[in-house]
Order: C-alpha cells, then structure tokens, then sequence
C-alpha cells in the first residue's frame, strides 16, 4: 500500500500560514531591538575613543600640526 500526502484542508494552511506570519513579525522585532543596542554601543565606543584620543592630544608634548601631520600620514622633508 503506498503512503500519499495528507490532505489539509485550506482553512488548517491558512491558520499555519498567520501562525508564521506571526512568528516571522516576533523575530523581527526582536533583530530590531538588538540591531538598536549595538548601535547604541557602538556609538558609545566611539565616543569613549574620541575622547581617549582627546585627552592624548591634550597630554602630548608635540603641536596639533605634529599629530595631524603622523596622523596623515605625511613626513617630514
């Protein structure tokens, strides 16, 4: 005797159908949440390097033009 597909009817598809659609907009909510806390800890980070990097060019013995030079890369000639 061969096995054949069950039959479901229309309205047990359609009600699995709105049960994933709500599964689906759940997931989705929640990455959009956790896609917000990275970029608040990312913009936090960057933050906490900016004034890092501030507080450096302020203890440093060499001139604004001395860093911005080394961090451009440029040399002296």
């Amino acid at each position: 005797m061969a096995r054949g597909r069950r039959k479901v009817n229309t309205d047990t598809m359609d009600a699995k159908i709105e049960q994933q659609k709500a599964v689906l907009e759940k997931a989705k909510a929640k990455y959009e949440a956790e896609k917000e806390v990275l970029a608040d800890l990312i913009k936090l980070r960057n933050e906490m390097r900016k004034d890092e990097l501030m507080e450096a060019v302020l203890k440093s013995e060499h001139s604004y033009t001395e860093i911005m030079a080394f961090i451009k890369g440029e040399t002296e000639e």
